[in-house]
């Protein structure tokens, strides 16, 4: 065994410089490291930078709106939906609604009017909507505003019928610009959100008749119906066609304001018209014939029944109470039972006297009063 020597001050002293030494050789290569990573991680920052603004740089002539912020959408126009045909609702021979059922069970009631276009998809010509038969698989371009009953209710703008398995639906745009391209005449539709390029030996025909249509004449305020399964991801979005289908717009608005029928309304003078409990009311079936309503009357119960095309009410003598509902099969509207401060009542002429306010109890109709007239007039 080794005799165990105390070491001396002098061999203290040399340990402790040696450590010294190693501690700060340690030091040198931690602050040599820490260093080495900042300078790294600056030439990354800097790096990255770099690359940053050099892509920007080279993506800025790619984008073609130059736009910071992308456009907020606008509401539709209109909306397009599927839908398989339950019920159809005529009178007189015509359609006045069609109610149909989504894939997801949901049901809707389309309002159709003389207005509304009917399409066969796979011929591209003008359907008669007489011949939409209950079973049909159609496609509704109808309007945003949709009533909150059950089951909800809108006006129906376009229908398009017997589409082919392998093409898709027509689509229907309002033409809202027209520009001549080398590619063939572009419009603009969709609030400006979609370009479409008709080709230039495009076939163009009318909807009314299936004629030839000149493009040259298309215009602003036009609609059309084509087909189309590409759209460029850009904004405008863009497709390109080589069939359209035309509905012209009218020519001359001032033109359709003159052809256009004037507002059913009639209007009582103060002599004519007369006023219980300060009330102001009319005569019923005078009013009903002059706003062209039907009007039924139960001498059982002393009740009139007011129709509309789309609502009914009941007009019971001595009570005031004042509601009207829908009369479409299948549809829940009703309005909030109210009192109008006199309730109908047989004047000594025989004729029924209700509120001049009772029609506007049975929606669509305004009623305006002055110190010398009252005026219940259709709603435009």
């Amino acid at each position: 065994m080794k005799p165990f020597f105390f070491p001396s001050v002098k061999q203290n002293r040399k340990h402790r410089k040696q450590n010294i030494k190693k501690c700060d050789n340690k030091r040198r290569l931690l602050i040599m490291k820490r260093n080495v990573i900042t300078a790294l991680s600056l030439t990354a920052v800097l790096f990255c930078g770099t690359t940053t603004a050099f892509a920007q740089e080279a993506q800025a002539p790619v984008a073609e709106n130059p736009s910071a912020e992308a456009p907020i959408p606008a509401l539709p126009e209109r909306y397009l939906a599927y839908g398989r045909i339950t019920d159809i609702r005529k009178e007189n021979g015509v359609i006045k609604s069609i109610t149909a059922e989504d894939v997801q069970d949901q049901t809707v009631i389309y309002i159709v009017s003389e207005d509304t276009l009917c399409l066969d998809s796979g011929r591209g010509t003008q359907m008669d909507i007489n011949d939409l038969k209950v079973g049909n698989g159609v496609y509704f371009y109808h309007s945003p505003a949709m009533t909150m009953s059950i089951p909800p209710q809108t006006s129906v703008e376009a229908i398009v019928g017997n589409m082919p398995m392998d093409v898709a639906c027509a689509r229907f745009h309002t033409v809202e610009a027209v520009k001549n391209t080398q590619n063939g005449i572009r419009i603009t539709t969709d609030q400006g959100g979609l370009y479409i390029t008709i080709a230039k030996d495009a076939t163009a025909t009318s909807y009314a008749d299936n004629s030839a249509f000149d493009l040259a004449d298309l215009k602003e305020g036009d609609r059309i119906f084509t087909w189309y399964d590409v759209v460029a991801e850009s904004y405008p979005a863009q497709a390109g066609v080589n069939r359209v289908v035309v509905v012209p717009a009218a020519e001359d608005a001032e033109e359709d304001t003159e052809t256009a029928a004037s507002p059913v309304k009639i209007s009582y003078s103060k002599s004519e018209m007369t006023t219980k409990d300060d009330v102001t009311c009319v005569p019923l079936r005078e009013t009903a014939d002059a706003l062209g309503l039907t009007l039924t009357w139960d001498r059982d119960s002393r009740t009139a029944t007011l129709e509309s095309d789309t609502r009914a009410m009941d007009l019971a003598e001595g009570k005031d109470l004042y509601v009207s509902t829908s009369t479409i099969p299948g549809a829940v509207g009703m309005t909030s039972p109210g009192t109008l401060g006199v309730a109908p009542y047989i004047a000594d002429d025989g004729a029924m006297y209700v509120p001049a306010e009772a029609f506007e109890w049975l929606v669509g109709y305004d009623v305006t009063e002055d110190d010398t007239t009252v005026t219940i007039a259709a709603e435009k």
